[in-house]
């Protein structure tokens, strides 16, 4: 007798198992009034499995988040390989006359690029941040419409296996968050407080001037002092990359506060127990359930976009506000009590937030092959022994019913 062939399944489709990316960028000019956001003003949307997407890759542009700059690509057109980061523009350099922005939009918009363009996944060879960062470093230098500037630069590459490789240099940073904790949170680099490490093109003249006259001087680094870090990445872990406009008025703690509060308003984590102290945990099937594609009318919902845009908007409100103390203010009344600096930092702001989703595609067969093994989403508890399970918890009351979240 024949046998049913045997297919797989997965959320959104997926054919091949491993990690996929769901991004998305927010951003706010410091000279623009705190308003309600919009798409396409105020937040952008992009997943690493949106085939065939135009434009390929997201990049920021001057008007939506003043000097400072963001981006998200895919590595080589892959879906298992995407790398994202952000460029904070150095306002020091508006006292040569020079405009910041152009540098930090520009080696973004190049790390895109770059990323995007890259050759060789078939080879086995990844894109490297570091590496992404010196091409489009050296093509910023070469490029004769960019006179002069700066810019911090903060960048991971995400891989199909979970590994992300990171490349900071400078005062922006990430974290990556998992359930109810931080999991690491980068280092910042600096020669002094509130004197970043940053790559910068100083032109020839400028240089002879200062040879002459003396004065201030810029900093140039260059991307190989970038600290390079390695990460394991689980399925549903939220890498946030930001600029100091974030990092100046709000704490890993004030920022996991914000994640935290924005999945479990949308059901991504729930406590194992209702009381206090009870373990934060992954709503999994939700996670995997994300959409896998960004079309004109994706829903505002969109989770990597809801998150991106709350901690935008809450490092807005605690920059503007003259009494909420954020880590700038506490390290300036530490080093410097005769200053008397009281509040939040306003500044630009640019964050994107990559959210780890890992496909699992399984196998079902028919009734004469091996026993159907299939992912279930939910289930009532009447429902239970039906089901050999890896893993069970009871996370909320729906009805008169608990309802059970089933994972292998």
């Amino acid at each position: 007798m024949p046998t049913r062939q045997s297919r797989v399944l997965s959320s959104g489709n997926a054919t091949n198992a491993g990690f996929t990316y769901r991004l998305a960028a927010a951003a706010s000019g410091k000279k623009s009034p705190p308003r309600s956001p919009k798409g396409g003003r105020d937040f952008w949307y992009y997943t690493s499995t949106n085939a065939n997407a135009q434009p390929p890759y997201l990049r920021s542009t001057k008007p939506q988040s003043g000097e400072d700059a963001f981006f998200a690509a895919t590595i080589g057109g892959s879906e298992h390989h995407v790398a994202f980061g952000v460029a904070d523009g150095v306002g020091g350099w508006q006292d040569s006359g020079v405009d910041p922005s152009e540098f930090s939009h520009g080696l973004s918009g190049l790390m895109a690029g770059t990323a995007y363009l890259h050759e060789g996944l078939t080879e086995g060879k990844n894109a490297r941040p570091q590496d992404l960062m010196q091409v489009a470093y050296d093509a910023v230098i070469g490029n004769p419409r960019i006179l002069a500037g700066g810019c911090t630069a903060s960048l991971a590459v995400a891989s199909a296996d979970g590994s992300m490789e990171s490349a900071n240099l400078g005062d922006s940073g990430f974290l990556i968050i998992g359930p109810g904790k931080v999991a690491h949170r980068s280092e910042a680099q600096t020669h002094a407080f509130n004197t970043p490490y940053q790559l910068s093109k100083v032109p020839a003249k400028m240089q002879a001037q200062h040879a002459i006259f003396g004065g201030s001087t810029h900093l140039s680094e260059t991307p190989k002092q970038a600290d390079v870090e390695k990460h394991k990445l689980k399925h549903g872990d939220i890498v946030v990359f930001a600029t100091d406009g974030v990092w100046d008025n709000l704490s890993a703690q004030d920022t996991l506060g914000i994640v935290t509060r924005v999945m479990e308003e949308q059901g991504g984590w729930f406590k194992s127990h209702n009381f206090a102290g009870a373990e934060t945990l992954l709503n999994e099937s939700m996670v995997r359930s994300l959409p896998r594609a960004i079309t004109e009318t994706s829903d505002e919902q969109y989770l990597p976009g809801l998150l991106a845009t709350a901690v935008m908007r809450e490092a807005k409100t605690a920059g503007l506000d003259q009494k909420r103390n954020g880590p700038f203010a506490r390290e300036v009344q530490m080093r410097f009590p005769q200053e008397g600096w009281q509040g939040g930092k306003p500044d630009d702001i640019a964050v994107v937030v990559c959210i780890a989703v890992e496909e699992v595609p399984v196998r079902i067969t028919g009734d004469e092959g091996k026993p159907i093994k299939a992912k279930l989403e939910q289930t009532t508890a009447s429902d239970v022994s039906c089901y050999m399970l890896h893993s069970l918890v009871v996370s909320v009351t729906s009805g008169h019913n608990p309802v059970v979240w089933l994972r292998w």
